[in-house]
């Protein structure tokens, strides 16, 4: 009998892959997140401990518009909150699907009020746009993690956090965007959350 290495190879890959799917079956197993607190703090687990999260958005800066001392105070400003924040901080990058909803509603506003043909076909393409970039744009955001072992240490965390606001910014995320974020994390390949 003749070794084949390729076939064994083969099974291995496909063994790995059977373990991987199973894993994934656990909502757990990909990201901890067990619930939303009433005051909309993510409650997480590991183990048998629960801890618990806040989501922020971060300020942005447009780098091609700040001077040198602005950008290097920018820096200068975020290592030090690195440095002297007391708790566990992540920052997560993550490519989000397009939201204009709002938009959209105020061009349907405007079509159903025009009385101009030119005008009509105009705002139909741009709410046709629109749709589009809803449906296929992904754009680049990042969110800040604060995190506690309970509601009261994160409240005290994000106390610690809200003294580097003026850098950060730290804008407070709904549970819309949380659910979404979270979503998107554990289902990579999925464009955005279907509507229920």
């Amino acid at each position: 009998m003749a070794f084949d290495a390729v076939s064994v190879r083969k099974q291995k890959r496909e063994k790995q892959s059977a373990a991987l799917a199973d894993k994934k079956t656990k909502v757990t197993a990909i990201f901890p997140v067990t619930g939303i607190t009433e005051k909309g703090y993510l409650t997480l687990r590991s183990g048998i401990a629960d801890y618990y999260a806040e989501v922020f958005k971060p300020k942005k800066y447009d780098l091609d518009r700040l001077t040198l001392e602005e950008a290097d105070q920018i820096e200068s400003g975020s290592w030090e909150f690195m440095r002297q924040y007391p708790g566990s901080v992540k920052e997560v990058f993550l490519n989000f699907p397009e939201s204009n909803k709002a938009q959209q509603h105020y061009f349907r506003h405007l079509i159903e009020t025009t009385r101009d043909p030119f005008r009509l076909e105009m705002l139909q393409r741009e709410l046709l746009n629109m749709q589009y970039l809803e449906s296929h744009y992904r754009k680049l955001s990042s969110w800040i993690w604060v995190f506690g072992e309970s509601v009261s240490e994160l409240e005290r965390h994000i106390d610690a956090a809200m003294q580097y606001s003026s850098i950060y910014g730290f804008e407070p995320t709904t549970t819309v965007e949380k659910q979404t974020m979270l979503h998107l994390m554990n289902n990579p390949g999925v464009i955005a959350l279907e509507e229920e």
